[in-house]
């Protein structure tokens, strides 16, 4: 049985890409599509298969890899095939999601999870250097300012590609800019954070920021509050834009024969103190606290407390 969540359409402008309009949503609650924004981009009147394979052809690249198509794939019987990696040069992963059956082209994604484009950390700007030439295609200086800049990465699927639902817990704004293809998505707001149902902290599956439901395949009856959810829906082509504010729940399918998308991260100007943010919080404390007292160090009182107050957060009345 599928779900149908109570959306509304995205509130869409049309503007070009500026740091004027940066600073706007830089203070943006609700996500925005900006059409046509970055439609002059050469990214997005060049960026074919044919191009792309002259750019990276012998690259290596390691991408992920899901059966079903779903990313992670959630669906597989075993963890670790939930987040499966494979390597091979460019040009063969760009031969597996343009070339061949429509429905073994979902099965391979390429994301900043394994090679990023470009992050920004401690004052240090790290460009990775085998990927140096797609950024050449972008012009990131009309988007974010470099020292705002926290992380850019690319992605490159087929069509039919579900990335699971979840939030990015970097705590960051993203400017998820459409180059070639198209996507589909839902977004909700942090405070939807119980009825969404995260994994839980000190759980088996370690992907604390994405959520227990399938939304192509939903359990309505252990997650009885899906149908109470409330959020956005939004449409992306090539040359558009999709802000989503910090901490904000997403889950995109991937259309065209061949998809290519940037993303740029970056820093909310002021603290967030939304129940995802406060969750997150509670998630980095308890890895830096296990970095720090050795990977080998178990200590059960503490994870047990940890785990009670990841619940606390999580069971607590949407809207607080």
């Amino acid at each position: 049985m599928s779900w149908t969540p109570v959306v509304v359409p995205v509130e869409r402008i049309r503007e070009k890409a500026s740091k004027p309009l940066f600073r706007e949503l830089d203070g943006a609650e609700t996500p925005v599509v900006i059409e046509g924004a970055v439609e002059d981009w050469p990214a997005v009147r060049t960026w074919s298969p044919s191009v792309l394979r002259e750019k990276l052809g012998d690259v290596a690249v390691r991408y992920k890899v899901s059966e079903s198509g779903a990313h992670p794939d959630f669906r597989s019987a075993t963890p670790p095939r939930s987040f499966r990696v494979e390597s091979a040069p460019f040009s063969d992963f760009l031969a597996s999601i343009t070339e061949g059956p429509r429905e073994r082209r979902a099965r391979n994604l390429f994301t900043g999870d394994e090679q990023f484009l470009l992050r920004h950390r401690r004052g240090q700007v790290e460009i990775h250097p085998t990927l140096t030439s797609l950024l050449e295609d972008v012009r990131m200086s009309e988007v974010v300012p470099e020292a705002r800049v926290y992380t850019v990465w690319g992605w490159f699927s087929g069509p039919g590609v579900r990335t699971w639902l979840h939030y990015d817990n970097n705590g960051c704004h993203n400017l998820n800019v459409q180059l070639t293809g198209g996507k589909r998505c839902w977004l909700f707001p942090p405070h939807e954070l119980r009825r969404l149902a995260p994994f839980p902290l000190g759980g088996a599956n370690p992907a604390y920021n994405c959520s227990q439901i399938d939304v192509d395949a939903p359990d309505f009856e252990r997650f009885p509050e899906l149908g109470a959810v409330r959020g956005f829906s939004a449409e992306l082509t090539a040359g558009d834009v999709l802000f989503i504010p910090a901490n904000y729940w997403h889950t995109f399918v991937h259309d065209g024969e061949l998809n290519a998308n940037v993303n740029f991260w970056w820093k909310p100007e002021r603290p967030l103190a939304d129940p995802v943010a406060l969750r997150q919080a509670l998630i980095d404390a308890a890895a830096t606290a296990r970095a720090l007292a050795g990977a080998d160090t178990t200590d059960t009182d503490a994870a047990s407390l940890l785990a009670r107050l990841d619940r606390a957060l999580v069971e607590r009345e949407p809207g607080w």
